[in-house]
């Protein structure tokens, strides 16, 4: 099954910063751990062959998006099982969110069961410093 995934990220010094990564799933129900391990492996093998810039980063760290670090520099082959490690353990730590067809996701061992109109975002609200 093929399901678009959006990522936005709000509260970047530009404003609102999204992209989006098409993906090739066997199965209908997953867990949202497994959800997550295909969204950072297929932008991975994107990023490895030229076609998106960098990874979409909504597991990083406010500071380290707000100081402009670069996710591409960490898409080296053997390291996408560290970058799906650091997003599972991001979601779970509630740095950021995932919602599929308006409903918020809560646990990664959540099944979840796709159709082809589906509508999932992961989203990261980064909050004012000092504000």
């Amino acid at each position: 099954m093929q399901l678009t995934v959006e990522t936005i990220i709000f509260g970047l010094p530009p404003g609102q910063c999204t992209s989006s990564v098409c993906l090739t799933i066997p199965t209908a129900t997953l867990t949202v751990r497994e959800l997550i391990a295909h969204k950072v492996r297929q932008e991975f093998e994107e990023c490895l062959s030229r076609q998106r810039p960098g990874l979409s980063g909504e597991y990083l760290k406010s500071e380290e998006l707000l100081r402009g670090a670069e996710p591409i520099a960490r898409v080296i082959p053997g390291a996408v099982a560290d970058e799906i490690m650091r997003a599972q353990q991001a979601f779970a730590a509630r740095a950021y969110m995932i919602v599929m067809d308006n409903r918020r996701i809560s646990a990664l061992d959540e099944e979840i069961t796709l159709c082809p109109r589906a509508h999932v975002e992961f989203i990261k609200i980064l909050f004012p410093v000092g504000g």
